[in-house]
């Protein structure tokens, strides 16, 4: 294994390691630049690896079989998890007495298959909390009930099915690497998972993230893979389950729109824009025009109270630099609380637009875009959240998932 992978492979493992037990090793004051410094070093030496990459040829893996052997390895990767999921299932089992997430998400479904209007108060959980989810994040809950078993597992059923595509689309389309180090490389999506499992067991307890992990990981196959039909699914269901790909979609449509026929794009855009509009805007939007203002209105909210009241899980878990801006910002804590967006907003946008500029100007002949757009995609998301004024720590399952693809792509090419 080259320099590059070896490296690759050690920034990813770190990163997995800051968010889970960074506090241990730094102080939640230092964790967020460390886990800034990883993110950086992980994005640009994949970059690096996956430029003009020297892909090895040997043990052809076009055989029919192979593409079903890495969909069963990514699968059985989550499936090692069942039975410590169980048990925190059993241990967390009134899950409406810690978090407010799931009691939303499945009341969203049941309300919606039982023919009612899927957004107002949830009045089960003692503040009536008014659901921000979107649709594709709560439509999967329907799996548990179809089945009769816990609702959480509708989120690991779509995490498990998400790698197993993955391992298929990869296999069928990179056939000439070892299968060497392919087929064990699938193990390497459930380590996020894993890790999960093994410290602060709640994030994964008390909520449903693996059904938005589900959704990026189509994008980044789709990306990984080249597939434009992957894609725009993936984009669909990234878009409408949570946004935090926001900032990255003006970046990824314009470098499409620069580098292939306008065909594609139109078709993908438009595709993506029809489904927002049949799935949100129609059936919810419509009927409830005060709806994204009541969604939006509840989360800053919940933002407020948070920036205004720090507590252990969304500011000093360490994964975020809101513990920072707090102090740097102008003003105290209630006067400048209007401008915490600002670092996210601002940094993300100088990205977006840096990053198409020195991929058309300098990068274009090194990579190709989709590659390109997949590393970018992790990066922005990372940075997102880095300087989130709210985060919950299970929000980082998803990108830490799309960096354990980007770095099967490294170790095998």
């Amino acid at each position: 294994m080259d320099n590059n992978k070896l490296k690759v492979t050690f920034y990813f493992l770190t990163l997995i390691v800051l968010v889970k037990w960074g506090t241990d090793i730094f102080l939640n004051t230092a964790n967020p630049f460390a886990l800034l410094l990883a993110t950086c070093l992980f994005s640009w030496y994949s970059f690096v690896a996956l430029s003009n990459p020297q892909t090895t040829k040997v043990n052809n893996t076009s055989n029919l079989v192979y593409p079903w052997i890495h969909a069963f390895v990514g699968i059985f990767g989550i499936f090692t998890a069942t039975e410590e999921l169980r048990k925190l299932w059993i241990k967390f089992s009134d899950y409406a007495r810690y978090s407010d997430v799931i009691p939303q998400l499945k009341s969203q479904c049941n309300w919606f298959f039982s023919g009612q209007f899927p957004y107002q108060e949830v009045t089960e959980v003692g503040h009536h909390p008014f659901p921000v989810y979107m649709p594709f994040h709560w439509f999967p809950v329907q799996i548990s009930n179809l089945l009769g078993i816990d609702v959480r597992w509708s989120s690991i059923i779509m995490l498990a099915i998400a790698t197993g595509l993955s391992g298929f689309l990869l296999s069928r389309y990179y056939t000439k690497v070892s299968i060497k180090l392919s087929i064990p490389g699938m193990l390497l999506f459930a380590l996020p998972l894993w890790a999960f499992v093994l410290e602060d067991e709640h994030e994964i307890a008390l909520s449903l993230e693996g059904i938005v992990t589900a959704w990026y990981l189509v994008l980044a196959v789709g990306l990984a893979t080249k597939n434009h039909i992957v894609i725009t699914i993936g984009l669909i269901g990234a878009v409408l389950s949570r946004y935090s790909l926001l900032f990255w979609l003006p970046a990824f449509a314009l470098l499409l729109w620069l580098n292939v026929p306008k065909r594609i794009s139109i078709l993908m855009w438009g595709s993506v824009i029809l489904s927002v509009l049949v799935f949100f805007v129609f059936p919810f939007w419509v009927k409830e025009p005060n709806l994204v203002h009541r969604i939006l209105d509840y989360y800053y909210g919940a933002a407020d109270n948070s920036w205004l009241r720090p507590d252990e899980y969304t500011f000093k878990d360490g994964l975020s630099f809101n513990i920072h801006f707090r102090n740097w910002l102008p003003g105290t804590p209630i006067e400048n609380k209007g401008l915490r967006t600002f670092p996210q907003v601002i940094t993300e946008l100088i990205i977006c637009g840096l990053g198409v500029y020195f991929y058309q100007k300098k990068w274009k002949n090194n990579v190709d875009l989709y590659t390109f757009s997949l590393i970018l995609l992790f990066f922005m998301i990372m940075i997102l959240y880095l300087f989130s004024p709210m985060l919950f720590q299970y929000y980082l399952l998803m990108p830490l998932s799309v960096s354990a693809l980007i770095t099967w792509l490294v170790i095998v090419k």
